[in-house]
């Protein structure tokens, strides 16, 4: 009697395991921050810097986010980033959440820049700027030290005139967190000018950028003319690869030689007379008084002329 309940205790025993085994197989979890290569970074900042560290992503059921860490050189506490997030058709398990969706809105990108810059005193720019994306705006403050910090924040997406359930849908949110030491406002903003958006969703009717720009009316059209217009940094062109400078003849570029002439009878220099502090001053001259007698060039031959 005892050996069966001993028996029907460890088979429970081991069905309690299995069944924990099986419970396990494909745990994962559904909404982890991974490290991806640069190179599939979704955003870029321009050429020439600052240069990416690494970049972490995030996938929601409806969107994707990527933390584009920077080099950082400012000793205000924080570090350097360039943040997408991109909404769109993710292909995503039904069991992750979705996320949150914030407008622009200035009094939220001035919170949200004090959390990204605390102890900053930020100010808002008045203007309004836009690149290749469109408009943005950005608030600018000093940090430690003298650090220049900056925060910037852009939303792109297509007019509602525009976009739809089914077409023209999508919509990109971008911001920069960017401090450096000994920087200015206009350094600053070069990255949110020169940035590059390099990620898309595999679906053609996402498209947060809207409808291209219609073609200028006057171009190909008679009595339209379009000029040149001067390069601003032209005169320091080089000569293209493969192409030989223009030659220069040494004729031009050789001074003309100046024949010494046979100058008068140098007249008696003035006598030289002490001024204020005891240094020497010229004379005045017979003809005018406070006039300055310039002393003569020296001499020097050429060719087979003699100096007097």
């Amino acid at each position: 009697m005892l050996c069966t309940r001993r028996a029907a205790g460890l088979i429970v025993l081991l069905s309690v395991s299995a069944a924990g085994c099986a419970a396990r197989e494909g745990v994962r979890i559904p909404s982890a921050a991974t490290t991806v290569p640069a190179e599939n970074a979704l955003i870029l900042p321009p050429p020439g810097g600052p240069a990416v560290l690494n970049v972490i992503e995030r996938r929601s059921a409806n969107a994707v986010e990527q933390d584009v860490y920077l080099y950082t050189s400012a000793s205000t506490p924080g570090q350097n980033f360039l943040r997408v997030q991109m909404f769109g058709p993710v292909s995503a398990g039904i069991d992750q959440k979705k996320s949150a969706y914030l407008p622009v809105r200035a009094s939220d990108m001035m919170r949200e820049a004090q959390r990204a810059l605390p102890g900053v005193a930020l100010t808002q720019s008045p203007y309004f700027l836009q690149n290749n994306y469109g408009p943005f705006g950005y608030a600018f403050g000093h940090g430690r030290g003298g650090d220049a910090c900056l925060y910037g924040w852009q939303q792109i997406r297509p007019p509602a005139s525009q976009r739809g359930p089914l077409r023209d849908y999508g919509t990109i949110q971008v911001r920069l967190r960017h401090c450096a030491a000994g920087a200015t406002e206009s350094e600053l903003l070069a990255p949110v000018y020169g940035y590059t958006i390099s990620g898309t969703f595999a679906d053609p009717d996402w498209n947060p950028y809207g409808e291209p720009p219609p073609v200028d009316a006057g171009i190909g059209r008679p009595g339209n003319p379009i000029y040149r217009e001067p390069l601003l940094a032209e005169p320091n062109l080089r000569p293209a690869a493969g192409r030989p400078a223009p030659r220069v003849s040494a004729q031009a570029v050789r001074p003309t030689a100046v024949q010494a002439k046979q100058p008068a009878q140098p007249r008696e220099a003035p006598p030289v007379s002490a001024g204020q502090g005891g240094l020497p001053t010229p004379a005045t001259a017979a003809g005018g008084a406070g006039a300055v007698i310039v002393p003569m060039p020296t001499c020097v031959p050429q060719g087979g002329d003699a100096c007097p």
